[in-house]
């Protein structure tokens, strides 16, 4: 039907940044087709008509289906160019409701890749291209909008990954635009007193420089000199960028706590590190509250600390769902105060994206990201229950990439930058530690690695636990468990290329068993 000329397909096409690429792609004489939530009835009928605009909310699970229609509606069978263009915003530090998070987390990070994974085969067809719009905030801390540089942060690991699994096929790019005139800024209601966005480049400048770094085919760009620089100084000295981040803030006094037996709440606390860090704290006296959804292995690990003379209880609830999160906040309300909140629960979806099961994915996305930063937001919300300290658990796969479990590395790094951001933020109740721990001896370990026979070689949970906790009392900021590890993490950032080739030989050759399950 379009014989001739490149299928783009552009989400967040009525605005701003899409809007200005879907110009330049119809003026290129490109067969555009725009995705957005405004009625096409409002819309320029120079740009847009029933035959390439699908009107669709990013942020409604169904997205896909009506996506996928559009496409066959207007026959169409191949997509040249995916451009993941919409996102939405919010400022305010640490203010975000529970609905902004969910909201933020649906459009800027789960719609991308749930459309990504309903799309492939359609670019695939024609060795197409996926394109990811982040942002330079997306390796920054950004304690003003925290939760939106989270998602970002997770596009660009999302991108990353897949990337080492496609790229015999489909090229991968990840574009880091900066500040930009649109309408996000009075959207969400940033005065421009505080930042004068009025100043910023006009999306139309942006749009094209996106276009021309989108045919030079790199597999990461970022728009403006300033910006590059930005990006490159905060990936060599990311301790002064967090540093510069807090300064000129108002100073923000610890609260004083009262002096009795302090809590330690850990959420996934049955088993693995969980567990372990469990029997950590509760040796140096702490009260332990366990959150865990397998009652059987919570009631276990409950009377093995208990014959330890521990103080534990333990809360049965689904982090993943809003169920589960009310269940944990209001069991927290009568608890004595909380010394230390660990982030800790995790669960994995394997095998390549492709072919993975999409609810599968999501029920990730729910219980790594979703979830703490939901569990965090009302914490910070109840002043009866703000710890002293927060500690997230996030992976070594921010180093390193994770082929084959693409959404889990996106959910790993997008928690580690949310964390970054409370530390910007001066979290004003204690410390931020990021852990990132790199392979560990636990039963979920050993059941998705493709070679058990290295099993030995990975770090004991009860170390990684011990670890964690020496560096709470050092009051760290960041720890990467293990001399291994670190030495990975420092090739990592100087030889990135040469570790995602180790990575696709380690997870993606031939005879590796990997077949989308979940843990």
């Amino acid at each position: 039907m379009y014989k001739g000329r490149r299928t783009i397909l552009i989400t967040g096409a009525t605005d701003g940044i899409g809007l200005a690429l879907a110009q330049h792609y119809r003026e290129n004489n490109d067969h555009i087709i725009g995705l957005g939530r405004r009625e096409l009835n409002v819309l320029n009928p120079d740009i847009f008509s029933s035959d390439n605009y699908c009107q669709a909310d990013l942020a409604i699970d169904g997205v896909c289906k009506t996506v996928e229609e559009f496409l066959s509606n207007q026959e169409i069978e191949s997509i040249d160019i995916l451009i993941h263009n919409a996102a939405i915003g919010f400022y305010g530090r640490m203010t975000e409701s529970p609905e902004v998070i969910e909201d933020l987390v649906r459009v800027n990070l789960k719609a991308p890749i749930s459309l990504t994974h309903a799309l492939l085969p359609y670019l695939r067809s024609v060795d197409g291209k996926l394109v990811f719009i982040s942002s330079v905030v997306s390796n920054l801390p950004c304690p003003d909008y925290a939760v939106y540089g989270a998602t970002k942060a997770g596009l660009d690991s999302f991108a990353r990954s897949l990337r080492i699994e496609l790229e015999d096929n489909i090229s991968v790019q990840v574009i880091h635009p900066g500040a930009t005139r649109t309408g996000m800024h009075a959207k969400i209601g940033l005065d421009r007193k505080v930042v004068d966005w009025e100043r910023f480049p006009p999306a139309e400048e942006v749009a094209g420089k996106i276009a021309r770094a989108i045919a030079k085919r790199r597999r990461s760009t970022t728009i403006g000199m300033k910006n590059k620089f930005l990006r490159f100084a905060a990936s060599v000295f990311p301790w002064l960028f967090d540093r510069i981040s807090r300064d000129g803030r108002d100073s923000v006094t610890v609260v004083e706590r009262p002096a009795h037996k302090s809590t330690c709440v850990i959420t996934g606390a049955a088993e693995g590190i969980g567990k372990a860090l469990a029997h950590r704290f509760a040796a140096d006296g702490y009260l332990i509250i366990g959150v865990d959804i397998n009652k059987e292995l919570s009631i276990e690990t409950e009377k093995e600390l208990h014959r330890l003379g521990a103080d534990a209880k333990f809360i049965i609830a689904d982090i993943g769902s809003e169920d589960g999160i009310r269940t944990i906040i209001t069991e927290l309300k009568g608890s004595p105060d909380i010394g230390i909140f660990i982030h800790n629960a995790g669960i994995s979806a394997v095998g390549m994206f492709e072919e993975t099961n999409l609810t599968l994915q999501h029920k990730v996305l729910d219980i790594n990201l979703l979830a703490p930063m939901r569990l965090t937001s009302e914490l910070i919300r109840d002043c009866n229950l703000n710890p002293e300290n927060l500690v997230f658990i996030s992976s070594l796969s921010k180093y390193t990439g994770y082929p084959s479990a693409t959404v889990y590395a996106a959910t790993k790094d997008a928690i580690a930058s949310y964390a970054r951001s409370l530390r910007a933020a001066r979290w004003p109740y204690g410390r931020v530690l990021t852990v990132f721990p790199g392979p560990t001896k636990t039963a979920h370990a050993r059941r998705y690695s493709p070679d058990n026979r290295q099993e030995n070689k990975r770090m004991a949970p009860e170390a990684v636990a011990n670890a964690i906790f020496n560096a709470v009392k050092k009051r760290k900021s960041v720890l990467i468990p293990g001399v291994k590890n670190r030495m990975i993490s420092v090739s990592a950032q100087i030889f990135p290329r040469f570790i995602e080739r180790a990575m696709r030989r380690i997870f993606l050759s031939p005879g590796v068993p990997l077949a989308g399950k979940i843990d």
